[in-house]
């Protein structure tokens, strides 16, 4: 009987899929080829891609949650009881329910219990088992662990030996192909960059005002999204909490609009204020391996810095050396120099763990020059805002230092340069001076912030100015498309038991 012609995949991500960007790109390139048809296997939560919900080859299998008793359990029962559970979601719908698939490309990590079951499954179906190692899921675990106990060690065992067993792998880095490489793991890995999709891209003037306009209520730090639901925050006290009642559909934090005359039937004008706040952007999971205190830290420097400004100005408290700013101390890593600030508008995208107890922090910090706000975006407003900003932040750190924060690609795309944490392999990614600047500590990451931003908006620096033009010039060319179908989609076009000549 002559076998189908059509091309079955199966995504399977034991997570939430619509905060897993790199699995839905997979799966929107492998929807758009021809006698393409996608099956994804994953937890819900976010919502993914509108291009996705709508497309008619790609349907998404949706998993339950380990249910709440579980999770009250301790550490090592706890562990078995969810695997069990997980197990019995997947095998029915991986060895029973779903169609047979050509490819299986699975996300790692999480390896336990994925990599056993996708075996199983491959090997039942005659399939090729595709891994996409984003991180190592041992190096998650002994965030909470000690890297030398012993369920570490057998998490890296296990994902060694299941991962050898992999028809094809893809990753993130060469210097995680290179790991994969070595005696340890055995593993042959094909290099696939992140890059970003055309969704990111810089966001007009326009698009920008309609935007501020939508999020107006949480930049004034009046709506439930900006604040954490179980502690106590004092009200914002900060210049855009402020401001917030002279916005209007005319008028926002950033962005100014003419009225329509209808006597001259003259467009309305839309304009970038020239009094407006530097935006920053970060992303974060709000997790260990993403110190938001960094950042933090760097906003209270700034704060302090650009009180000590205003105070100079108005000739309060500071003896100053001609021609010089106030005398500061270099201790914590930041040099001494005339700046002319802007206040911040600091937006950080996502959710997780910690997210409340730093909120609480930035709360009773009661900044009043640096305004921080938590957004919760739309899946087709992040890339506005990306592009709507002036200046991206990631705190990433990796628990394995060999992958890269796929939110640095995306500010990227938008055009945005980045001020990014140093780790191993971060070069691969960020070319210091060029298309970001790295740090190590919160003085740094301030004293960068000073000097991309000074003069800013209406005479920014010259070194901003170089980072977005070399961000511009490097960065937006090469786009997730383009290099998924030069790289990913050689391999996974191919039938097991087929060459490609």
């Amino acid at each position: 009987m002559k076998k189908s012609s059509t091309l079955i995949t199966w995504v399977v991500v034991l997570g939430d899929f619509g905060r897993s960007p790199r699995m839905q790109y997979h799966t929107e390139s492998l929807s758009n080829k021809p006698n393409s048809v996608v099956y994804v296997i994953a937890y819900g939560g976010a919502t993914p891609l509108k291009s996705l919900k709508e497309a008619r080859n790609v349907h998404i299998n949706t998993l339950h949650e380990v249910p709440k008793i579980i999770t009250k359990l301790p550490g090592v029962l706890k562990l078995i009881f969810k695997v069990l559970h997980q197990l019995t979601c997947m095998m029915w719908l991986m060895l029973i329910q779903l169609p047979a698939p050509t490819n299986i490309l699975m996300q790692n990590p999480p390896a336990i219990p994925t990599m056993v079951l996708c075996w199983l499954a491959a090997r039942r179906h005659g399939a090729s088992l595709v891994i996409d190692w984003h991180n190592f899921g041992h190096s998650i675990m002994a965030l909470k662990h000690s890297p030398t106990s012993t369920i570490v060690r057998l998490a890296r065992n296990h994902e060694a030996a299941w991962g050898r067993m992999a028809d094809k792998s893809f990753c993130v880095t060469c210097a995680m192909k290179d790991e994969l490489s070595n005696p340890r793991w055995r593993i042959s890995a094909t290099v696939l960059y992140d890059r970003p999709p055309h969704r990111f891209c810089q966001t007009d003037v326009h698009t920008a005002h309609t935007l501020f306009v939508k999020l107006a209520a949480a930049l004034s730090g009046s709506e439930s999204e900006c604040v954490a639901h179980t502690c106590e925050l004092q009200p914002c006290t900060d210049f855009a909490s402020s401001q917030a009642s002279s916005w209007s559909s005319t008028m926002t934090i950033a962005t100014t609009c003419s009225s329509t005359n209808q006597k001259s039937n003259q467009a309305a004008t839309v304009d970038w204020r020239s009094d407006r706040p530097a935006v920053v952007v970060s992303s974060t999971s709000w997790t260990p391996d993403e110190d938001f205190g960094i950042l933090l830290e760097a906003l209270i420097l700034y704060e302090q810095d650009m009180q000590a400004q205003i105070e100079e100005l108005t000739g309060i408290g500071f003896s100053t050396e001609a021609g010089r700013g106030p005398s500061r101390s270099k201790q914590d890593g930041r040099e001494s120099a005339t700046l002319r600030l802007p206040p911040l508008l600091v937006l950080i995208t996502g959710r997780g763990p910690l997210r409340e107890m730093y909120l609480e922090k930035v709360s009773q910090l009661q900044l009043k020059h640096v305004a921080v706000r938590s957004l919760w975006l739309e899946a087709d407003d992040y890339p506005l805002l990306l592009g709507a900003a002036d200046l991206g932040v990631s705190l990433h750190a990796s628990s394995s230092g060999l992958d890269l924060p796929m939110k640095v690609v995306d500010m990227f795309g938008a055009g945005l340069p980045v001020c990014a944490l140093s780790y191993n392999c971060i070069h691969e990614l960020v070319e210091a001076g060029e298309t970001g600047l790295l740090f190590t500590n919160p003085g740094e990451l301030c004293q960068q912030l000073q000097q991309l931003l000074s003069g800013f908006p209406t005479a920014p620096s010259k070194q901003l100015m170089h980072l977005q033009k070399q961000v511009r010039d490097k960065e937006q060319g090469l786009r997730w498309d383009v290099n998924w179908d030069r790289v990913a989609w050689p391999l996974l076009c191919q039938k097991k038991g087929t060459s490609s000549s």
